[in-house]
């Protein structure tokens, strides 16, 4: 019911959720974007409209998440699993009830698969969305394709 109210919200707003990328899904991903601006606000006092996050992700491109950003990204685990550790990505999936880490493995190996989400919100990065897809990335060692959308706010 949530998740239709805020369509109902974008509606009204005249805010389009469509992209031209396949492997971004900011519809599959907008209660995870509204989280991240409901925690912005509480949590560090910094207010980022829903509207404004989701027209930087319409903005970002699809790169490859660089040891630098995901060494320090805020809001995973999945900096701290390395190669090989399928049992704490098992565990992280569950956790959160999750997609199996298996069937996102195959969609890794195959290039299929929707990019993580994160937010370069002035240098401090935060995911937004994608924790077992990067959790996966990193059990399997591979820098995975993602969406880094950046918001320069004071």
């Amino acid at each position: 019911m949530k998740h239709i109210k805020l369509f109902e919200q974008f509606l009204n707003q005249d805010i389009s959720l469509k992209t031209d990328n396949k492997y971004l899904d900011l519809r599959g991903e907008i209660e995870e974007i509204e989280r991240v601006s409901q925690d912005l606000s509480r949590n560090k006092g910094i207010e980022i409209p829903v509207k404004d996050i989701v027209e930087a992700f319409k903005k970002a491109k699809e790169e490859v998440l660089i040891d630098e950003i995901w060494t320090k990204l805020e809001n995973t685990e999945s900096n701290q699993i390395k190669k090989g550790e399928w049992d704490l990505v098992i565990k992280v999936a569950n956790a959160y009830n999750k997609s199996n880490p298996e069937k996102l493995k195959a969609k890794f190996e195959s290039g299929e698969y929707k990019r993580p989400m994160i937010l370069n919100l002035n240098g401090v990065y935060t995911l937004v969305a994608g924790n077992t897809r990067l959790c996966t990335a990193a059990a399997m060692g591979i820098k995975p394709l993602v969406f880094i959308a950046k918001i320069n706010k004071i």
